[in-house]
């Protein structure tokens, strides 16, 4: 094999020579800049590559679990997460719902004063380490489920953050993320004999993309100065499409598995800046050389759950395994790589009312809690996300607060 290997490398040099140009190469060769387009495509290593990951909205609720939920089917909310919990034929209607999310929570506040001051702000993008990251995100949402049907449109604002070759905390880089979805979907559930069924579903989602080019973060800390309507901002759609299998047992068990985001290419225009973009926010009249398409990840999860309902105490237990394919794949897997692909979480309601939420993600710790008051609902969740490529790399703490109006039983 070595032998055939040197072979074919002696025959390309000897080609190469053969058909080089006899005249003599310049000392120093043009430098070639490349495609402005170019460098504003997400791929990994660049500010942008945290939006390969695909849109998936998460409520308070899921966050304080761990981030689980494929076989947890007792509740509409996560059929974002896999849609076979659609099979429930749950009536549920969120019209709206309100989160807002504030990351490294802990830098904000370790210097005292007021959280809500340009002051927290700094410090929180003081705190920005090697890699993607995230400062906030506010969500707001509409859903309907009935008779196995579910609508869902979901619109996130996020800033991002990125940092790499020693330029860290004000230092780093920061860009704006806009994220909109119309999800549809439906669930049908078979029955089968001894207290089994199966539920299979799928949903598709209309998803928009848009962000905008990357500005320092020291900018935070003189915004009179800063005009983000001057930025470059890129905007696109996918179409991706989910299916989930949940297999209900008795006793209040259940197996679930998902795939997700297939078919998860954008097909993205670059603009000039806002204006540019609020003329024409689907690209219809830019130019061929303007467009660009990139492809966001896709997975295969699967979960166990169990859950036990009755008026005054009701458990509910979740074990998630993110991304199998990545797991199954991984060189010298470890325990650490287990733990990155292995999400927990537990949820006890009592009353009726009162939901007290733990979980474990990609070994970082969770905790929530939910107050439902018939049509009004309040989740809260404290957890730390991992936003590195192993478990334990740059875990960022995260609080969410979501106000809910509508009726879920």
């Amino acid at each position: 094999m070595k032998k055939i290997l040197l072979a074919l490398l002696i025959l390309i040099f000897s080609l190469s020579f053969i058909t080089a140009d006899d005249t003599v190469p310049p000392e120093e060769p043009p430098i070639v800049e490349p495609d402005p387009v170019d460098l504003r495509i997400p791929a990994d290593g660049n500010a942008f590559g945290s939006l390969l990951k695909p849109y998936q909205p998460l409520t308070a609720r899921v966050r304080g679990m761990g981030t689980t939920g494929v076989a947890v089917t007792g509740r509409s909310d996560t059929f974002y997460v896999n849609p076979a919990a659609l099979a429930s034929k749950r009536l549920q209607i969120s019209a709206p719902s309100v989160q807002l999310t504030a990351y490294h929570l802990y830098d904000a506040v370790k210097g005292g004063g007021d959280l809500f001051s340009l002051g927290s702000l700094v410090n929180m993008a003081s705190g920005i380490q090697e890699g993607y990251g995230r400062l906030l995100d506010l969500d707001a949402a509409m859903s309907f489920t009935v008779g196995g049907f579910g609508l869902g449109i979901n619109t996130t604002f996020g800033v991002n953050t990125f940092a790499d070759n020693g330029r860290y905390g004000l230092q780093s880089d920061l860009f704006g993320e806009l994220r909109a979805a119309i999800s549809l979907g439906y669930g049908y559930r078979f029955e089968l004999p001894m207290d089994f069924s199966i539920d299979v579903g799928a949903m598709v989602r209309f998803s928009y993309l848009a962000f905008t080019d990357v500005f320092s973060a020291e900018l935070l800390s003189d915004m009179d100065n800063f005009d983000i309507s001057q930025h470059y901002v890129m905007a696109g759609f996918a179409i991706p499409f989910d299916i989930g299998i949940n297999v209900n047992m008795p006793y209040g068990f259940s197996f679930g598995l998902v795939s997700r985001n297939m078919n998860g290419r954008y097909y993205m225009t670059q603009h000039s800046g806002f204006e540019a973009f609020g003329s024409d926010p689907f690209g219809g009249k830019a130019d061929d050389s303007m467009r660009f398409s990139f492809d966001t990840d896709w997975s295969l999860d699967a979960g166990f759950g169990w859950s036990y309902d009755t008026w005054y105490l009701s458990p509910t237990v979740a074990i998630d395994f993110r991304d199998l394919v990545g797991m199954c794949t991984t060189d010298d897997f470890t325990f650490r790589d287990f733990m990155y692909h292995l999400n927990i979480g537990a949820e006890v309601r009592v009353l009726s009312f009162l939901d007290i939420r733990a979980g474990l993600s990609q070994g970082y710790w969770s905790l929530g809690l939910g107050l439902d008051l018939w049509a009004f609902k309040v989740d809260v969740a404290y957890y730390r996300q991992e936003f590195g490529d192993t478990a334990g790399s740059y875990g960022l703490d995260g609080f969410t607060v979501r106000i809910n109006l509508g009726y879920d039983r």
